[in-house]
């Protein structure tokens, strides 16, 4: 579902026809209180660009690598164009240059980034991209990352106890330490990538307590208030969304659940990297769905709908909070480039959108939305009465469970009782044949001839 932008005009909705769908332009990415709207290609090529790449698109920042290959983050020289969020019912936007501000170290840090790494690391840090976590674990207890390991130790116990910085602080440190240790590393090695997961895996797992949800009960209740809303739109179905998706399909319905399913399982993650695979897992299962149920491959619209809609029907706990914490302090190349940078920011989208979606911003009428609830609530009658019936059935079955059981352990009574016997029967026939034996000895006689 793509944001309509101050101007646009709302078609109004008819039963038994789609909402128009709405182009690209408008589809926004809200992130700390600012909307990001892409922007075309420098090149003007009709294609949009990308931050990471200069403002070109994926064709021309090739042609342009090509002819002058020493190019920096593209990040530095972006100038995008934000928006503020506009409140609800004011109809206005206003333009903003957002430039980063740059980190500046604090006066009692004597060492630059890369000296606060030490020399003799070197040597360890690419066999420390190589394997599993568990192996990264394993290596370093190794003697030449004894210096390493205590480094990260001492940068654990130093966020942990630092109680006056705030979270944002806390992230600056925790990617300055990404700087350091990937300022070490060539770009062109294949280990690289695999080293800081790792180690934003060990760091992250030690700092998740203290890091997350730093802002107290006032981000808890945002999440709650989100949650609460969330939990009011139940009514949305996919083609309110203007996308389809057959619900009824045994296969579509496995991989809904598995998308609803992956969603919940982000909030019990603690790395950074293991909450975006949550994501990414659920955007999967979400695209194999759309493309079972269509036939076709998914455009962004049905995408950004089917998110919606997913988000919608697993209510993910503390859905802001964790957005928050992969954006803080996940590695930010996945952040930028891969699969996994374009389900994150499609998710973001639909998570945005859905904190200020009610019936108005679909397209909907007071009179359309009452008759869609009622016909929601006759539909959860319906389906009230099969979850009776079957509840019935699992009573009934109970109670089969129970008389089984309850057969059981007296066969098992009587097998005991049998083992007794039979281990109590060969010393009782022993003292039967001694008391024959006693009644009547043998007597040897002896045959002469």
């Amino acid at each position: 579902m793509s944001s309509v932008s101050p101007g646009q005009e709302h078609v109004p909705f008819t039963h038994g026809q789609n909402l128009p769908l709405m182009h690209n332009d408008y589809v926004t990415f809200q992130f700390q209180g600012l909307v990001y709207n892409p922007e075309i290609c420098r090149k003007n090529c009709g294609f949009y660009g990308n931050p990471a790449w200069h403002g070109y698109c994926s064709r021309c920042w090739i042609q342009k690598r090509q002819q002058t290959p020493q190019l920096t983050n593209g990040f530095r020289h972006h100038s995008t164009h934000l928006l503020c969020q506009p409140d609800m019912g004011a109809g206005y936007q206003q333009d903003i240059n957002v430039h980063r501000k740059p980190y500046a170290r604090p006066q009692n840090e004597d060492h630059s980034a890369k000296a606060s790494v030490h020399p003799l690391f070197n040597s360890c840090l690419l066999s420390l991209g190589q394997g599993s976590f568990s192996d990264f674990l394993k290596a370093l207890h190794r003697p030449d990352a004894q210096e390493l390991l205590t480094h990260f130790i001492n940068f654990i116990q130093r966020v942990q106890n630092a109680n006056n910085l705030t979270v944002d602080k806390k992230a600056e440190d925790v990617q300055n330490l990404y700087k350091q240790i990937g300022a070490h590393i060539p770009d062109t090695s294949e280990e690289k990538d695999q080293l800081l997961d790792n180690i934003e895996k060990l760091v992250m797992t030690r700092l998740y307590k203290s890091v997350f949800s730093m802002d107290g009960p006032h981000e808890e209740q945002k999440d709650l208030s989100l949650q609460n809303h969330i939990r009011s739109l139940s009514w949305v179905t996919p083609k309110i969304l203007q996308f389809s998706l057959c619900e009824h399909d045994d296969e579509v319905n496995d991989h809904i659940v598995s998308a609803v399913t992956a969603l919940l399982e982000m909030d019990s993650k603690r790395a950074p990297q293991d909450k975006l695979a949550c994501v990414t897992k659920s955007c999967d299962h979400l695209f194999k769905a759309i493309d079972v149920s269509t036939k076709e491959p998914a455009t962004t619209d049905d995408l950004i709908s089917g998110l919606i809609y997913i988000t919608i029907k697993a209510n993910p706990p503390h859905l802001l909070t964790n957005l928050k914490y992969i954006t803080r302090f996940c590695n930010p190349r996945r952040l930028m480039t891969g699969k996994c940078a374009y389900w994150f920011t499609t998710f973001c989208s639909a998570s945005s959108y859905i904190e200020t979606m009610n019936f108005k911003s679909l397209g909907l009428t007071e009179a359309e939305i009452i008759h869609i609830i009622q016909q929601t609530s006759k539909a959860c009658d319906s389906s009230g009465s099969i979850i009776q019936g079957t509840v019935q059935k699992m009573e009934e079955n109970k109670q089969r469970l129970a008389d089984l059981q309850h057969r059981q352990e007296i066969l098992i009574q009587k097998a005991e009782c049998l083992r007794r016997e039979i281990k109590a029967w060969p010393v009782a026939l022993q003292g039967e044949v001694q008391e024959i034996l006693h009644k009547f000895p043998l007597v040897t006689k002896h045959q002469t001839n």
